[in-house]
């Protein structure tokens, strides 16, 4: 795909170079049943366990260059800043933190870092390349911990509980959506999704989260094909559903050739307001298009994105730069309660030191608290990161946006709508 040098290219790279080259069955023809998530995940076979030398070594692999290096560089220097703040507060293990720095862009270079010595890898950016490297990394015993991949596939991938995420998931953004719809007011819920391994993964994150909202009632599922040049009966199939709300899932091209077509279907003289449509983030780059469609459908928008925030307390500043940094946090604090830089044994204390104990948001207090034989609940620099027994966060945060009259977005509800998983 073609990437922009603009806040979008980094939701791009983020979320749609990951889960959507995975290979999956098709569901065909379209239908009102549930998405096929048929897929093919691999077997990973656990290598032998790592021991530990009195060092903890991470590795940054984090895009530097190519059009990855606008989110990655900022992380990159975000991660700089975590070591310097582990090693100005002492260290772990009596000695520094050591940090090598691996261009995402290169992927040949992981099998590099496997080879040396190093305990923990930060990142990678992208969900394709979580995908494609965990094989191997999780048989080399060596954790990691990725700021931005929120591919669903990664909540079932066979990691040996190796593999961490300082993001939400894609499932928590669909438990943010199925909020979003039910504080419409409830009602009938139509699920409109590009038929493809993405949409199709949103659209069964979608349905299992509606199914806890009780206001809300599915009243049917439609897939949509990205090749159909026409989407015109698609649409009027989906307006003639009646449903008070619509959820349209998509990439960023086939989501607002959607939602332009379910604008064109609505009859002119309507008897009651237009359905409200909720959307997942890749729409919000849809700028020209929403700004084609008509205003009485355009003010009943609203999308859900996660929170990225934009700065650390520090130098860096980027999207995602808070998540990379708590990720080297993170893996330093767990490396201090375990009292090894064996990896095994780092991982097995990431969701203690991220959760249930005494509250702290410094490496420096949360080790101090370490060394007197507490229990710390480390909230960092991204907010809390309370992570599951599976790696994932247990909690995300998340932002509602709508659109101007220009079909660019802005904040809606600018306080996070917080969902536990």
């Amino acid at each position: 795909m073609v990437f922009r040098t603009s806040r979008r290219a980094v939701a791009q790279f983020v979320l749609t170079t990951g889960l959507f080259a995975v290979v999956a069955t098709s569901c065909g023809t379209r239908s009102a049943s549930s998405p096929d998530l048929t897929v093919n995940l691999p077997t990973t076979t656990v290598g032998v366990q790592q021991p530990g030398d009195g060092v903890v070594r991470i590795a940054a692999f984090l895009p530097s260059t190519g059009p990855g290096a606008q989110i990655g560089t900022p992380m990159n220097d975000a991660v700089r800043l975590a070591v310097s703040d582990i090693n100005t507060a002492g260290g772990v293990l009596g000695g520094p933190i050591e940090v090598d720095f691996i261009d995402e862009s290169t992927s040949n270079d992981l099998d590099i870092v496997l080879q040396s010595d190093v305990d923990a890898i930060v990142g990678p950016a992208s969900s394709l390349n979580a995908l494609s490297m965990l094989n191997s990394s999780v048989e080399s015993g060596v954790l990691s911990c990725s700021p931005t991949a929120t591919a669903l596939l990664l909540d079932r991938f066979p990691d040996a509980n190796l593999f961490f995420r300082t993001v939400g998931s894609d499932s928590l953004q669909m438990a943010a959506l199925a909020r979003t719809a039910a504080r419409t007011g409830g009602g009938s819920l139509t699920i409109v999704y590009l038929d493809d391994p993405y949409g199709r993964g949103l659209a069964a994150a979608l349905e299992t989260a509606v199914e806890s909202r009780p206001s809300l009632t599915l009243s049917s599922v439609v897939p949509f094909s990205g090749a159909d040049p026409d989407l015109d009966d698609d649409a009027l199939q989906i307006v003639e559903t009646g449903s008070r709300i619509i959820a349209v899932l998509g990439d960023t091209a086939d989501g607002a050739r959607m939602l332009a077509a379910i604008d064109t279907a609505l009859p002119n003289n309507l008897e009651r307001s237009p359905p409200f449509v909720v959307v997942n983030d890749s729409l919000r780059d849809a700028t020209d298009v929403i700004a084609t469609i008509s205003n009485r459908l355009r003010e009943q928008i609203t999308g859900v994105a996660a929170r990225a925030l934009v700065t650390t307390v520090g130098a860096p500043t980027g999207y995602f730069s808070t998540n990379a940094y708590d990720c080297v946090v993170l893996i330093a604090l767990a490396a201090r309660q375990a009292g090894t830089d064996a990896p095994r044994a780092i991982a097995n204390q990431m969701a203690s030191v991220s959760s249930g104990g005494r509250l702290c948001s410094t490496y420096a207090d949360c080790a101090a608290l370490i060394d007197q034989g507490l229990q710390i609940d480390y909230n960092g620099r991204s907010g809390a990161v309370d992570l599951s027994s599976t790696g994932d966060l247990s909690r995300a945060w998340f932002r509602e946006f709508r659109f101007d009259e220009s079909g660019r977005e802005y904040i809606f509800n600018d306080v996070g709508i917080e969902i536990s998983s």
